[in-house]
């Protein structure tokens, strides 16, 4: 048999991984990106890898396989370029963040992986950033990382490269059609590309893009509004971060308070994430502006460390969130040669479901780690 011709639509972490995988098995791969590869939620993720909080129990599975798959990677020069596995320590600020605590570590002991209760001093000695006196407890979490996006989508399509894939920047697509036994993918300027298969992992726009071809799944759109609590409706499918400049003494861990998260960054930098960061407002709403400030004020009333260091840069990105909040990864209905791959935990979990995306692809087998994740889900009446 001639070996299949692949199209991926999508340069983000997702995408790279895929079409990497394929390329070293010596498979025809075409990667197709509406902008430049790397340049969109890839660029604007919190990019910690983790398995907290994910439910059910086969989305959890999937992500501490994800996890387990980054340290076998960490194994080789490639992966510890761009996966820091420097663990999560979460401080509790109050009795209700301590018990809070208390339950995320419960759970997941129970299910196997890593995480312990410390005191806040414990907590200060694994990074010297925390300040014990404003710590009441924390809990650790030593396998959990953090992943340079940018380094990891450059090296993946420059190996791809470089062993024949072809990489196409600002390419959109603008629908998919079937050609007898084959998918037709059809760029927005009117070009027609044919493929014997095709995955999509084009992220936010995902769902747009699959229903343009007649295939159902929903995602969480920019302007979509949820209410968490009385009076605060957000727009959930977008996040914001914050860059600092460097610390004097740089971030070693990746650090969790009750309302934002910190990670390392290159040059002793420090990443600023938080609940609702950049979600009270549309990204073309000028209000997009205090979101370094009301990150670096969170980040300053437990950390001293931060007392003199500015906000450098802010950054902005839409979240491709499935309606359901859960991967989907699988082929399609009424396009079977069109794969479907779109995730909200992407950083956690690439280069794991490339692994095995590329194998029901190239070795038609399904497998069954992503059973539960199916396109097809969402193809009742429910859904239409």
């Amino acid at each position: 048999m001639n070996t299949p011709r692949v199209v991926i639509v999508g340069g983000g972490l997702l995408g790279a991984s895929v079409a990497h995988a394929l390329a070293v098995r010596a498979v025809p791969v075409t990667l197709l990106d509406a902008a430049a590869p790397g340049t969109g939620a890839s660029a604007s993720t919190f990019a910690w890898a983790n398995a907290q909080k994910k439910k059910p129990e086969a989305y959890f599975r999937l992500n501490a396989e994800g996890l387990a798959e980054y340290h076998r990677l960490a194994e080789t020069a490639a992966g510890r370029r761009w996966f820091h596995p420097v663990g999560n320590v979460e401080i509790a600020t109050d009795a209700a963040s301590s018990a809070a605590l208390d339950a995320v570590v419960a759970d997941l002991t129970e299910r196997g992986y890593r995480a312990e209760r410390i005191t806040g001093r414990q907590a200060a000695g694994l990074d010297p950033v925390i300040d014990p006196d404003r710590v009441l407890d924390a809990a650790w979490f030593p396998d959990e990382g953090w992943v340079d996006t940018e380094r990891m989508v450059a090296d993946l399509l420059d190996d791809a490269v470089a062993v024949g894939a072809e990489v196409r920047a600002h390419c959109p697509v603008a629908r998919f059609e079937q050609s007898g036994a084959r998918t037709k993918v059809v760029l927005a300027d009117g070009e027609e590309i044919l493929a014997d298969q095709v995955v999509c992992a084009a992220g936010a726009a995902t769902g747009r893009l699959l229903a343009d071809s007649g295939v159902t799944v929903p995602l969480v759109e920019e302007g979509d509004r949820r209410l968490r609590a009385p009076g605060d409706e957000r727009y959930t499918a977008v996040g914001g971060l914050a860059d600092t400049a460097a610390l004097r003494v740089p971030l070693r861990r990746i650090l969790h308070t009750p309302d934002m998260g910190l990670r390392p960054a290159p040059g002793g930098r420090v990443v600023l994430g938080g609940d609702g960061a950049g979600s009270r407002v549309p990204r073309t709403d000028h209000g997009i502006f205090g979101l370094g400030p009301m990150l670096i004020d969170r980040a300053r009333k437990v950390f001293p460390a931060f007392a003199d260091v500015p906000v450098e840069r802010v950054r902005v990105g839409v979240r491709p969130l499935p309606a359901d909040g859960l991967t989907v990864a699988g082929f399609t209905e009424p396009l079977p040669g069109l794969y479907a791959l779109v995730t909200h935990s992407g950083v956690t979990l690439a280069p794991y479901l490339a692994w095995l995306v590329t194998g029901e692809l190239l070795d038609g087998r399904e497998a069954p780690e992503l059973a539960a994740f199916r396109p097809t889900r969402f193809a009742g009446p429910g859904h239409r």
